[in-house]
């Protein structure tokens, strides 16, 4: 059953439509991730659902009732949706742990206090707990602006880029953590991001949003394994472009070959060994086809290869 129904949206500024006729559905508990290229209206759209920004056509449904505008009501935003975004919007001179207890003052002390210490834990602040926000490292901040958001339980969460202030050893498992909270209690979530590979490890399902039009809806298997464009294919990483000998061109990922024939990799290349270059726990080797460069991704030396055999993306020019 579907939480967030989002209908022919259209929103943006002054009066100017960044984000144009926009549809779709989330369902109670489900994580979608909005895949999409800088300056193609994802934060717009985020901003739209949480009701920071007027609905220029259009409307937004949560659990049935329409999210107002600023243009509605003199608060904006809806009470069951939690934007996390890059501004942090946190009380700069409170400290880690009044910045969580000031969103749970309508609970009982003994609930604060357990809630507190669990969001904590979940964003690993806990040591930094006395410490005033505006002492907090920029990482240190976005976790906290998580911590705040989910303080008092919301049903639906809208992440715009929420982890691009770790580092890596921080994002991999904060993100971890959060996505785990999140499937565990039900909460339903929208997150952008311009990086496929974390929309793979997010997403039940990936909407497809350029230059403010949703351009695909499809759940996240299918859109790794069956991109429709070349835009979409390189959310995941560089894509190969070869002319084969009928002079037709085709595209294949670094990762999509092998040494031997079979039913799914059955283009064979002629290849010849240029280069190679050690990217920790695997290896990028350039070779050349014809005209052109072509990688590939592997942790085995391929430098004596001069043949291998590719399967193909499933689109053309």
């Amino acid at each position: 059953m579907s939480i967030l129904n989002v209908d022919k949206l259209s929103a943006g500024y002054d009066g100017i439509a960044v984000l144009k006729n926009c549809s779709f559905q989330v369902d109670r508990g489900e994580v979608v991730v909005i895949l999409g290229a800088s300056g193609d209206g994802k934060s717009t759209l985020m901003k739209a659902l949480a009701g920071l920004i007027p609905q220029l056509t259009g409307q937004v449904f949560f659990d049935d009732e329409k999210v107002k505008d600023p243009t509605e009501q003199l608060v904006p935003g809806h009470p069951l949706i939690k934007l996390i975004n890059q501004d942090f919007q946190l009380d700069d001179f409170h400290t880690v742990e009044e910045n969580i207890r000031l969103r749970l003052l309508a609970y009982d002390s003994g609930y604060q206090k357990d809630r507190v210490q669990t969001l904590l834990r979940l964003t690993k602040l806990t040591a930094y707990r006395n410490v005033k926000a505006t002492e907090l490292s920029g990482g240190q901040k976005q976790r906290l602006a998580i911590a705040r958001a989910l303080a008092d339980e919301p049903e639906f969460i809208l992440l715009d880029e929420p982890f691009n202030q770790l580092d890596f050893q921080m994002k991999q498992s904060i993100s971890r953590h959060i996505h785990s909270y999140l499937k565990k209690n039900g909460i339903g979530a929208i997150m952008v991001t311009h990086n496929g590979l974390e929309a793979m490890e997010w997403a039940d399902r990936i909407i497809h949003l350029s230059k403010g039009k949703i351009k695909r809806n499809a759940n996240a298997r299918s859109f790794y394994e069956t991109p429709k464009t070349l835009e979409e294919a390189r959310f995941f990483g560089p894509v190969n472009k070869v002319v084969i000998k009928d002079e037709k061109t085709i595209y294949f990922r670094p990762e999509s070959f092998r040494l031997r024939k079979d039913n799914q990799y059955k283009i064979p290349l002629e290849i010849l060994f240029k280069e190679s270059t050690l990217l920790g726990w695997y290896t990028v080797f350039e070779f050349q086809h014809q005209t052109r460069r072509i990688q590939l991704y592997s942790t085995k030396d391929l430098s004596t290869i001069s043949k291998i055999f590719v399967k193909k993306l499933p689109f053309s020019d």
